[in-house]
């Protein structure tokens, strides 16, 4: 059942502006996506950005097919409450910003360097299925066994099996549709959610965290 929280509430609505954006002329629509750098022209800084803006990093989470859509709001209303109801919305917040961008930097920077050798064509990437996994690995990695009725199948199992489960039916698919880079945005937001825990938690790879000194108390 959705746990009320301001943050997630806000996100859901978003899932409508993302579907407003498919409504959008094509145009509007491909300079939202995400695309390459074309590293391998050269020449003055304009060349090497070709259809590339810094918004790209941020819009390109609004474009969505419908099936990735509805996956996305589902996800939100599941479990992205619960993260909020455990950090609370300050550090939510801030798990989604750095999963966000920090997935699609390193889709970027993939997609630009595959690019540029030859390996893959010169093509835009989209979607929020980086964050939406970020999501799932983090309520998975605090909460393991806990227990997910899915309607479709109507099966349960353990939280880490559901995340094990869709991660691999997604890359796969999306190597089938799109080719195998397309896929590093999604795995790549999953390391970040991964590295983000450890950090809050000061745990390695990072420095553990200084606990706070006690107050000394003043007898009057």
């Amino acid at each position: 059942m959705y746990n009320h929280q301001p943050l997630t509430t806000k996100l859901l609505w978003t899932c409508l502006v993302s579907l407003a954006v498919s409504a959008l002329p094509a145009g509007f629509v491909q300079v939202m996506v995400l695309w390459p750098l074309r590293v391998a022209d050269g020449g003055s800084v304009l060349a090497m950005l070709g259809d590339f803006r810094p918004w790209q990093l941020a819009t390109h989470l609004l474009v969505n097919s419908i099936w990735n859509l509805v996956f996305v709001a589902l996800t939100l209303f599941y479990f992205a409450a619960q993260l909020e109801t455990w950090w609370g919305r300050r550090r939510f917040a801030s798990f989604l910003v750095t999963c966000a961008l920090g997935a699609a930097v390193l889709q970027l920077i993939v997609s630009s360097a595959v690019v540029a050798v030859g390996l893959d064509a010169y093509r835009p990437i989209a979607g929020a299925s980086g964050l939406m996994y970020a999501v799932l690995f983090a309520v998975a990695y605090i909460a393991p066994r806990q227990e997910v009725a899915l309607l479709l199948p109507p099966v349960r199992m353990q939280m880490q099996t559901l995340v094990i489960v869709f991660t691999v039916i997604a890359v796969v698919f999306g190597i089938r549709e799109s080719g195998l880079w397309s896929q590093v945005g999604l795995v790549g937001g999953m390391g970040i959610a991964w590295l983000h825990i450890r950090w809050s938690r000061g745990e390695p790879p990072f420095k553990p965290r200084s606990k706070p000194k006690p107050r000394h108390l003043r007898v009057v």
